[in-house]
């Protein structure tokens, strides 16, 4: 009776221990995961003000036409 007490306690403690482990390794996964995307987005922050934003007009495009409704 107290060897399976023993495997059972042994079991709870690994399951427990393993647990905490895959916890830690997500939260700095994460941690990880976070700072790559703080940069990518500062960098696109920075290519963004760099280029002037000038509306892109086609010439091939004809005269704007604004047609009213007929009743």
């Amino acid at each position: 009776m107290g060897a399976f007490l023993k495997i059972i306690l042994y079991a709870v403690l690994i399951f427990y221990a393993f647990n905490m482990l895959i916890k830690l390794i997500f939260r700095r996964k994460m941690r990880k995961l976070e700072k790559q995307m703080n940069q990518f987005g500062q960098e696109e922050a920075k290519t963004d003000s760099n280029e002037e934003k000038k509306p892109h007009v086609d010439p091939n495009i004809g005269e704007y036409t604004d047609y009213e409704e007929i009743k």
